[in-house]
């Protein structure tokens, strides 16, 4: 059986990952994209650079089986992907990066970025974090997979390795990495030159509260 990926999800993953190339999120061949399209996830072939992925390259893999339905061989971070979307019925799409910023952060004694502007709060959430785990393993899914099971993360910061974020199609976990890169930039400027201060539980809570917020969400949970 040949398995063709609808037209739709294909022209969004090439505008969304070579996006992710454009804004220096990976270099090379690195990094990783995928989405579900009901048993069937569609990732990105191991040894491509994200915006050098044709339509037909895009490697179909049964969720539930592992089976791959493709001679080319899917990322190296297969096991990852297919764990979160076994255990989140919600994902529809991920998204792995290597965003310089993030991980310089990141691997230092700061596990997390914390909050300083609205949209990180509003589109992206609590981020946790694991320690380094060596990456295209089996201890790696299983780590990723025992923090992304909460449904309450969007995204999680691996330490000396990168960033996941998910969503409910490419669009909304490539804005989620874009802002949390974003995040990453302003507070390291804002440690270099001062003190960064750092929205509190009450403002946060705030600006999930607001309207425009939460109308700006369900866009991107329909896009």
């Amino acid at each position: 059986m040949k398995y063709v990926l609808d037209s739709r999800l294909a022209r969004d993953l090439q505008y969304y990952s070579k996006k992710v190339v454009r804004n220096n999120l990976v270099v090379g061949p690195g990094g990783n994209n995928s989405v579900r399209d009901d048993e069937i996830m569609w990732i990105s072939p191991s040894g491509f650079a994200l915006d050098d992925i044709s339509n037909e390259q895009w490697v179909p893999v049964n969720i539930t089986s592992g089976e791959i339905l493709s001679s080319l061989k899917p990322s190296s971070e297969l096991s990852m992907h297919l764990e979160i979307y076994r255990q989140r019925q919600d994902v529809l799409s991920i998204v792995h990066t290597h965003p310089p910023i993030t991980i310089g952060i990141i691997s230092t004694e700061h596990n997390i970025i914390p909050p300083m502007f609205p949209d990180f709060v509003a589109l992206v959430g609590d981020v946790p974090f694991i320690d380094y785990v060596v990456p295209c393993s089996d201890e790696l899914a299983e780590a990723v997979i025992e923090v992304l099971k909460d449904p309450t993360y969007n995204a999680l910061y691996l330490k000396n390795h990168g960033l996941i974020t998910v969503g409910t199609n490419i669009k909304q976990a490539y804005y989620r990495t874009e802002i949390i890169e974003d995040a990453a930039r302003v507070f390291w400027v804002s440690k270099t030159v001062g003190v960064p201060q750092i929205l509190s539980k009450q403002e946060q809570n705030k600006i999930l509260n607001l309207e425009a917020e939460q109308y700006r969400q369900k866009l991107l949970d329909r896009s």
